[in-house]
This record gives structure tokens, sequence and C-alpha cells, in this order.
């Protein structure tokens, strides 16, 4: 088989997977498709993939969680997002990718670790400055290295912010971000497309279609509780992904 088709092969197949773990979580779009892309079709891509499947899986999902969304925390989290992003293109385009992608691992890993020790406490984590803080460092690493997952993890921990609101409001959130992303992606730093075929996007967009809409019955058998997990486990999975993947770039 053609390097070509199996590159597309395992991408069709890894979007399936990482639709349905971002309408069941909320989040997990990005840590599994990030490494894959990166690896695939190298770092660069990896940011205008993922966030322009992402914006076309979430889209697919809001009509159907309307009812849910807080929209009040979407604004808080969204703005400071995509104005960060802007920073995280250029940083991307001057900075040595795998080294990059070594500190922003090791900072979720720790992050991810400190909020759930945290989350054992009592206190709560929230208000205007945590979500500026929050929606800034999504951004930023959204663009720089396509993995904006550790930061919506930590915000989620430290806020307990969790269950329906938290999975329908993230999927309008990465439809803005990742739509702001592409457009400043193109005005900043253009080109790096994957060489793919037209089919070959075709065929991504209806993998992804075929995920969004074969999430809802997992979807509606997923507690509470084993989404609070997914989202620590996400979080921390994505911190180690990246790191792995700057580590093996180095030594490669």
């Amino acid at each position: 088989m053609p390097t070509e088709i199996l590159s597309l092969a395992i991408t069709c197949g890894s979007l399936v997977v990482a639709t349905i773990a971002q309408r069941v979580v909320g989040m997990g779009f990005s840590i599994i498709m990030a490494p894959i892309v990166a690896i695939i079709a190298g770092p660069f891509a990896a940011v205008l993939v993922v966030n322009l499947y992402a914006v076309l899986a979430c889209a697919l999902m809001v009509p159907r969680l309307w009812r849910d969304i807080d929209w009040n925390r979407l604004v808080w989290l969204v703005t400071p997002a995509a104005i960060a992003s802007v920073a995280g293109l250029l940083i991307a385009r001057d900075t040595e990718a795998d080294v990059l992608r070594i500190g922003v691992g090791a900072a979720a890993i720790l992050g991810v670790v400190m909020s759930v020790a945290f989350a054992r406490t009592e206190h709560t984590i929230d208000g205007p400055l945590a979500r500026l803080s929050a929606g800034a460092a999504i951004g930023l690493l959204n663009s720089a290295v396509a993995l904006g997952t550790p930061p919506v993890g930590v915000y989620s921990i430290l806020s307990r912010w969790s269950g329906p609101s938290f999975s329908a409001t993230m999927q309008p959130f990465w439809v803005v971000l990742g739509a702001v992303t592409l457009l400043q992606r193109q005005l900043v730093s253009p080109g790096g497309a994957p060489k793919w075929p037209w089919w070959g996007w075709l065929l991504a967009a209806i993998a992804t279609a075929i995920g969004s809409f074969a999430a809802e019955p997992v979807a509606r058998r997923v507690s509470p509780r084993a989404t609070r997990l997914g989202v620590i486990g996400l979080s921390l999975a994505s911190g180690i992904a990246v790191t792995a993947v700057g580590i093996a770039g180095l030594l490669g």
C-alpha cells in the first residue's frame, strides 16, 4: 500500500475515534490527532489538519447540544484564546518545534498532577481571572503545537466544571478558536498542508462526520464520573504524548 494511502487511512480512522472522544468528554480531539498527524505529515501540518477537522467535528455537534451550552463562560474563555493564538503561531514559527513540545508537555503533566491534588480539597478556582488565564493558555498552545487540551483539563478540574455543560460548551469553543486559528495561520505563517489528493481531504471529512453521529449513543451511556475521569486521563495523556513526540524528534 502506498505511503500516501496508508497515512490517509490512519488519519481517517483516528478522526472517527477523536471525534467520539470530543463529544463524550468535551475534549480529546487534539490529543488523539496532533501526535498522529505530526508523525505522518509533520508538526506544522498538524496545526492545520487538527484545527480544520476539529471545527467540522464540533460544528456538527453544536445543534444537538445547544440547550446545555454555558454562553457566559464560553465568551470568557474564547476571547482570550483567540487573541493569544496569534502569539502561539509566532512562537511555533520561530521556535524549534521539538524543544517547544517537550516544554509544553512537561508543564502540562505538572499542571494536571497539581490540579488533581488541589481538587481533593474543598476549594474552587474560578472567576474572570481564572477564565481569562485558561483561555489564553488554550489559545497559545492550540496554535503553537495543536494541543490546547492540557489547560482545558486543568481549568475543568480547578473550577469543578464538568458534565453536560462542560461537554456542550467546549464544542462551540473549538469551532470559534479553530476557525480563528486557521485564519490567523494563513496570514501569519501560510503553507505546510499535507500533500493529500482532493479526495483524501473529502474522506477525512466523511470520517469526521461518521464519528460525530456515532458519538451520540456513546455519550448517553457515559456517567458524569466517567466523564470527569476522562478529562483527567486525556489531559495527562496529552502531556505525555506531546513530550514523547518532542523527545523522539530530538533523538531522530
